[in-house]
């Protein structure tokens, strides 16, 4: 492994890390709401992808596996099953099905397929935020509070 490597993964270690307490620091103080499922739910799903994203960039396929079935977990939760629209479900049960194939690949030791069922899981996470936001009008913009983890420099 060359120097630029290790630097580049060392880089990609520390956003992981850094993402991961954030995201486990803002799941604490949801749980603390219990009248905010949603976002509870929505921050385990992230949680849970940093946890794939990290098992991929080091092929570690347990990590994969277990952030793929954590994944998978949630998208059966009934909490999150609580909007009737047929897309909002076409979306659930898209990133169900990639969950799975996820969990599957990394079963496999199949790296290009986790890889693979991974981007498709990330789009449609993108996909179905942006048909909540912008069809179903389910976040209202001027209540969503982005809070930006920075990236090391050095």
């Amino acid at each position: 492994m060359s120097i630029t490597q290790r630097w580049l993964l060392l880089a990609t270690a520390i956003l992981l890390i850094a993402g991961g307490v954030f995201a486990s620091d803002e799941l604490r103080k949801t749980e603390a709401d219990p009248g905010d499922q949603q976002a509870a739910l929505m921050l385990a799903k992230l949680a849970s992808c940093q946890k794939i994203t990290n098992g991929l960039v080091t092929k570690n396929f347990k990590e994969i596996h277990s952030g793929a079935n954590t994944l998978n977990q949630i998208c059966i939760a009934t909490d999150w099953a609580s909007h009737d629209d047929a897309v909002y479900a076409h979306h659930r049960l898209e990133l169900r099905k990639q969950a799975m194939k996820l969990a599957k690949m990394a079963e496999e030791k199949n790296l290009d397929g986790a890889s693979y069922a991974y981007m498709h899981s990330l789009n449609t996470c993108i996909n179905c935020h942006e048909y909540c936001r912008d069809v179903l009008s389910i976040v209202d913009d001027s209540e969503v509070k982005l809070k930006v983890v920075p990236i090391p420099s050095n």
